[in-house]
């Protein structure tokens, strides 16, 4: 039986971490190639901490690099199947203080991933985001409200547009998740 091979971006962080998590314990055979660049804004060692237990598998692999980093990314997705793409310059406050930042990792880097996975065996592709809605003033709140994003929310929505138009215009099925504050038991919610 073949093996699913399934690439997570950002999967040093909580949430990659716990896509990985659930993959290699499925009780299906998945390869999973983890990719993360382990900057400084999120916690290195809390990275390494989180991506030691899945070392013990041999269908993980681990690669310290960079979504913006074109030939590495083409290498990275030989065989690929799925994307669960998590990798994120966060930080709506920091945002504010350093709007390319976010630009150039969250909506750049997303395209340069896209771009490349035009070339792959990419069957489908995960997109996470968050806080592209920006400011709530209503306590129901819904997506067709008007966004007040930050320079953050900007450049996650528009990952989130390029991965709709990638759909559109090269067929590549896709969905775009939108969740916040996610936490567990296991580890704070702030950094």
């Amino acid at each position: 039986m073949k093996m699913t091979k399934c690439l997570i971006t950002g999967g040093a962080e909580f949430i990659g971490s716990h896509i990985i998590e659930n993959l290699l314990n499925s009780g299906h055979e998945h390869d999973v190639v983890c990719l993360d660049n382990f900057d400084a804004y999120y916690s290195p060692r809390l990275k390494g901490k989180n991506t030691e237990p899945f070392m013990k598998y041999d269908r993980f692999k681990l690669v310290k690099d960079d979504i913006r980093d074109e030939v590495l990314l083409n290498q990275t997705l030989v065989g690929v199947e799925y994307i669960f793409h998590e990798v994120a310059q966060d930080g709506v406050r920091t945002s504010v203080e350093a709007p390319m930042n976010p630009y150039e990792v969250n909506a750049t880097g997303t395209l340069n991933l896209l771009e490349s996975v035009l070339d792959s065996d990419i069957r489908k592709f995960r997109n996470a985001s968050s806080s592209v809605y920006g400011r709530v003033e209503y306590l129901l709140f819904d997506e067709d409200r008007p966004e007040q994003p930050s320079p953050y929310g900007v450049s996650r929505l528009l990952a989130k547009h390029y991965c709709r138009v990638f759909e559109e215009l090269y067929g590549l099925k896709n969905v775009s998740l939108s969740y916040f504050t996610v936490c567990n038991l296991h580890e704070s919610c702030e950094r």
